[in-house]
């Protein structure tokens, strides 16, 4: 089984990383791509090869090396392929965007919403994927922790594969949405900590049933509600 990770923001982990292998083999995930610009600041993609100190300070301190931990029985060529396939997604109908997978946050709420037939479909040749994080509500709690995924139908995986276009599907895509908002809440919550962040999560809900979408708006409208409900 070969073993990976890719970092979400190689750049801080850098130092650590060259310390630990003279010539670590890496591959940027953007690299090739429509995303090729931003190649040197976005994901990296590290075999975990014979670095079994690496893999200890990774397992150790998971918050400092922000990430996806990957397992598969394929080589990183197919692995890589299969890795920009998903940054690409068509959702909405018509609609394309990138997808941050390789965030922990991003990947709680993406991957948590997969069926099992979708799961299969996302993570294609990877055959175990792992990760330290949780959604916004999670981290809330302070009960942030690993979090394991397990493809049983890698094997059936095909590098033909990667031509065809990723779709989101409608949960995925709540998900995602869920993501956003309860981002702009937890960064909101974290300003005004008197407040319980499941409370501002239902006034946050009641503000975009009543069509207040304003980022100030929703702010004012949070600090209103939450002072009166303590009141």
């Amino acid at each position: 089984m070969n073993a990976w990770i890719l970092l979400e923001r190689p750049a801080a982990q850098l130092k650590t990383l060259y310390s630990m292998s003279t010539h670590p083999e890496t591959q940027r995930l953007f690299a090739g791509t429509s995303l090729n610009s931003f190649a040197e600041h976005g994901p990296l993609l590290v075999r975990l090869y014979n670095q079994p100190t690496l893999t200890q300070v990774i397992e150790k301190n998971p918050a400092e090396w922000p990430g996806l931990l990957i397992e598969s029985t394929c080589d990183t060529p197919s692995v890589l392929a299969h890795l920009r396939q998903m940054l690409f997604v068509n959702f909405d109908q018509q609609r394309k965007g990138v997808l941050r997978y390789s965030n922990p946050t991003v990947a709680s709420y993406f991957f948590g919403a997969c069926s099992a037939q979708d799961l299969s479909l996302w993570l294609g040749p990877i055959n175990a994927l792992r990760w330290f994080g949780a959604t916004w509500a999670t981290q809330a709690t302070g009960e942030t922790g690993w979090q394991q995924l397990n493809n049983l139908h890698a094997s059936d995986w095909r590098i033909e594969r990667t031509h065809q276009a990723m779709v989101l599907s409608a949960a995925q895509e709540e998900a995602l949405t869920r993501q956003r908002n309860e981002q702009f809440l937890f960064d909101w919550w974290q300003q005004h900590p008197q407040h319980s962040f499941m409370q501002a999560n239902e006034l946050l809900e009641q503000a975009l049933t009543q069509s207040i979408d304003d980022s100030d708006a929703i702010s004012e409208f949070l600090s209103t509600h939450c002072t009166q409900a303590q009141s």
